[in-house]
């Protein structure tokens, strides 16, 4: 596939290290943050924005503050990356408790300040938060797989044209659609039509293109992805991507259920996308700091693809028969991820 730029990552030495250390601060604190660390990140987040009004700083710290106040792996990770100081840091750890579809979106440097004010520039300023979105491996991961999902959507494309018709892509989980915004995907109603669903109701996709979205080809739906396994739209699709899903579900349920009723909605040699997320520092890290759902995840690269191998030969005897190719993360100096594309073989 056509490999479109990407966002450089500048891994700093030992990052994988560091994120290790806020866990073990997590894990090992009895009671919560120490009162003259937490003391300091409330005055100093309070003296570095004076120009926002007082009431705005109130109504963040009433929500940031009490998590900051139990979590010292949290304490140390604010204090390490000034996320105090920051005009960005803050209102990014609300979304990702309110909404982590949106709170990715930071991985392109692009978040609401402390006014709520959305912004597209925050790499191009001089907030301490700069470093942290380059080289967060979570962020550099969701970048690299973004980029691979547009590859996948503009080659099926130009495959179904070749074929003289129209494709049709479904997008569980689909945020923001990034995939489309950020990476070179060609926009086009005559030649595809992209159904996307995601549940998060704060997301508002008017406001994510300058066109009428039907006019694109798009259509956006709020909804859990598992209530569109009837949906007509979803069905004869091409493409189906569920793309940061898959290490949410239990494993059980997403072989039993998810696989067979993609498989349902797939044309002949239809493809899905998903990817599963690693045990790695970083997103341990994540569960453990930032309170992402727990979920269990592959220690590495070998036992993910070893998993969805032992469950693709499983389902094939059961007449379900995918074929598969793996994509390591390979921007991250510890893989954050596998991406793993299934075509339907009929």
């Amino acid at each position: 596939m056509k490999r479109h730029k990407l966002l450089e990552p500048v891994i700093r030495d030992g990052k994988e290290i560091e994120f290790a250390r806020y866990v073990v601060i997590h894990k090992q604190q009895v009671g919560p943050t120490k009162r003259e660390l937490f003391d300091l990140l409330k005055d100093e987040f309070y003296a570095s924005h004076t120009s926002v009004e007082k009431s705005k700083l109130d109504k963040i710290w009433e929500f940031i503050g009490p998590k900051i106040e139990n979590n010292a792996g949290m304490a140390e990770f604010t204090k390490d990356n000034q996320g105090h100081k920051s005009d960005y840091f803050f209102p990014w750890l609300i979304n990702v408790f309110r909404s982590p579809a949106t709170a990715l979106e930071m991985s392109y440097g692009a978040g609401s300040d402390l006014n709520g004010d959305w912004t597209e520039g925050i790499l191009n300023t001089n907030d301490p938060l700069v470093p942290f979105i380059k080289d967060d491996p979570a962020f550099v991961y969701n970048r690299e797989r973004q980029l691979y999902v547009a590859d996948l959507a503009n080659s099926v494309q130009d495959l179904i044209k070749s074929q003289g018709r129209k494709a049709k892509i479904v997008d569980f989980g689909a945020g923001r659609l990034a995939w489309i915004r950020k990476h070179g995907y060609v926009l086009s109603a005559e030649q595809a039509s992209i159904y996307a669903f995601d549940r998060d109701p704060s997301i508002k996709p008017e406001e994510l293109f300058s066109s009428n979205l039907e006019d694109l080809g798009i259509y956006f739906k709020h909804g859990n992805f598992a209530a569109q396994f009837k949906n007509p739209d979803c069905q004869n699709a091409d493409l189906i991507i569920m793309a940061g899903l898959a290490s949410y579900i239990k494993a059980a349920d997403f072989v039993g259920k998810i696989i067979p009723a993609i498989y349902r909605l797939l044309n002949p040699d239809g493809i899905f996308f998903f990817d599963l997320q690693l045990d790695c520092p970083c997103y341990r890290h994540s569960m453990d700091i930032l309170d992402w759902p727990e979920f269990k995840l592959p220690s590495n690269i070998g036992d993910a693809i070893h998993d969805v191998e032992k469950s693709r030969r499983m389902l094939w005897e059961k007449g379900i028969k995918f074929s598969a190719e793996y994509q390591p993360d390979t921007y991250n100096t510890i893989p954050s991820g596998v991406m793993v594309t299934m075509q339907k073989i009929t």
